[in-house]
């Protein structure tokens, strides 16, 4: 009896993690990843890990997959959107979910796609329990990489994107801006989300640029992991034009903004 009242206080003052995996028509992938974490979710000691699904209405049936995976693991969640709502507004949405209902005290926002290795999770874990607020999967630092196959005008557009924004933005702590992998701290998230929320130009693949840069603004304390990125082997990728454009248009008013504090 005594072993098991220690055993749920233990439970009960957990810190809680929730992976936030937005998801459209990732039918080919979403099982996989979804085993992949509770494996890997077994090496994280002293963490509640769950696991939350953000679904645009797929139509070839994630969500039902996803439906059907919640009664063998208890801790994955679906949360389900009615029309296609975009990348940004799928990531606040979960956020807003996790930290709100699931009461999490991180998060960690990764692709459905499995280019994005859940064995990296631990180490996102081990950068917040040593004191950050913010960590990014970075594929531009030591023991970080980009998939060999890649043409080399994506090569040149991907690192030198990221170069690119760091000079706009005036910041140098992160080397990889776009990565959509990456670890956040409730406080994080209570702070830069009033900033972002409602602007239309943060809903797509802006929105990963815009975050980090009002996490460094606000003085949080960020680091990075080094991961490989793959390139997806199911479905199509999601990247579309809103990226080409926004993105610039955002970059060119941060510089205006720091060159003549408008």
């Amino acid at each position: 009896m005594y072993f098991t009242l220690i055993l749920a206080l233990d439970i009960l003052f957990r810190m809680k993690l929730v992976v936030v995996v937005p998801t459209y028509n990732e039918k080919g992938n979403v099982e996989n990843l979804i085993n992949s974490l509770e494996a890997v979710f077994l090496k994280i000691s002293g963490w509640d890990k769950n696991i939350l699904i953000v679904d645009d209405n797929s139509p070839d049936g994630t969500a039902k997959i996803v439906e059907q995976l919640s009664k063998e693991y208890k801790n994955v969640h679906l949360l389900l959107h009615r029309k296609k709502s975009g990348l940004g507004a799928a990531y606040l949405a979960g956020m807003k979910e996790a930290f709100g209902k699931l009461r999490a005290d991180a998060v960690i926002v990764m692709d459905a796609d499995l280019s994005h290795s859940p064995l990296y999770l631990p180490m996102f874990v081990d950068q917040i329990n040593k004191g950050s607020d913010f960590v990014v999967g970075s594929r531009y630092i030591k023991g970080g990489a980009i998939p060999k196959n890649w043409g080399l005008h994506r090569k040149f557009l991907s690192y030198f994107g990221n170069k690119t924004t760091s000079f706009l933005v005036g910041k140098k702590n992160l080397n990889d801006w776009t990565s959509g992998y990456r670890a956040i701290k409730k406080e994080v998230y209570e702070k830069v989300v009033p900033q972002i929320e409602g602007n239309k130009r943060f809903r797509g693949y802006t929105f990963n640029i815009s975050f980090a840069y009002h996490v460094c603004e606000s003085g949080f304390t960020t680091s990075q992991v080094p991961i490989k990125f793959t390139d997806r082997t199911q479905g199509k990728s999601k990247l579309g034009l809103e990226y080409l454009f926004h993105t610039p248009i955002f970059l060119i008013h941060i510089r205006l903004n720091k060159l003549f504090k408008v």
